[in-house]
C-alpha cells in the first residue's frame, strides 16, 4: 500500500522510486526546493503512474475501486513521501469539497474521481493507492496536458488545420487528437484580418 499526500503546494506530482512507473523519460526536469530544508532536489525522471484506489463518495455513501493514470509525475530522490499535487489534479476541470473527514473530488457529472481521507494524526489527507506495473485499458485519466484541436489552434496563434496537422506530423510524445470535420470559423482570426 502506497500512501500519497495530498498537497496543495506543490505544482507537480512527485514519487520516490523509478520503479513505480508503468513508462518513463530520463532527462533534466529541473529541481525542486523543500520547504523543510531548503534542500535543492534533482528532478531527472518523468512518467506516468498507475494507481488503483479506493474512492468514497460522500453523498451517496458509496466505495468504488477505480484505476487513474497520473501523468507527469517526477520521480525525485530525497524526498520523504508521495506526493499528489491538487493544483495539477484541478486542472482536469474537477471541483474539491472537503471537510474534517475526507477531501474529494468530483467531475462535471458530479461523479466521485478521487477521494482522500485523514491519516492517522488526522492532520494530512492521504489518498492510499496499489502501484500498477502494467497498462490496463481505459484508466481514468489524470493527466495534466490534454491536448485537443481547440488548445493547440489557440497555442499557435490560430492556426489553420495544416499547420497543426505539420506540427502533430513532426513532434515526439504528442497524442493523435480528433480535428473538426468542416473548417470552422475563427473569430480571432477574423477579427486580426479586418484591420
Amino acid at each position: 500500500m502506497i500512501e500519497w499526500f495530498l498537497d496543495s503546494s506543490t505544482s507537480a506530482h512527485f514519487i520516490l522510486f523509478e520503479s513505480n512507473f508503468v513508462n518513463m523519460t530520463l532527462s533534466n526536469y529541473g529541481q525542486v526546493e523543500t520547504t523543510k530544508s531548503k534542500a535543492l532536489l534533482f528532478m531527472v525522471t518523468s512518467g506516468t503512474v498507475l494507481i488503483e484506489h479506493e474512492i468514497f463518495d460522500s453523498k451517496k455513501e458509496t466505495t468504488k475501486v477505480a484505476v487513474s493514470k497520473l501523468w507527469p509525475v517526477y520521480c525525485v530522490s530525497g524526498i520523504q513521501m508521495h506526493l499528489l499535487s491538487i493544483r495539477q489534479i484541478l486542472q482536469f476541470q474537477l471541483r474539491v469539497e472537503g471537510n474534517e473527514s475526507s477531501f474529494t473530488f468530483y467531475d462535471k457529472s458530479g461523479d466521485t474521481v478521487i477521494s482522500a481521507t485523514p491519516n492517522l494524526w488526522d492532520n494530512i489527507q492521504i489518498v492510499r493507492t496499489h502501484i500498477l506495473k502494467h497498462n490496463i485499458p481505459n484508466p481514468v485519466s489524470l493527466m495534466t496536458r490534454y491536448l485537443d484541436f481547440e488548445t493547440l489552434h489557440h497555442c499557435f496563434g490560430h492556426a489553420y488545420h495544416e499547420v497543426i496537422h505539420h506540427i502533430l506530423d513532426n513532434a515526439e510524445y504528442i497524442k493523435k487528437i480528433c480535428f473538426p470535420t468542416q473548417n470552422c470559423i475563427c473569430y480571432s482570426y477574423t477579427l486580426e484580418n479586418m484591420h
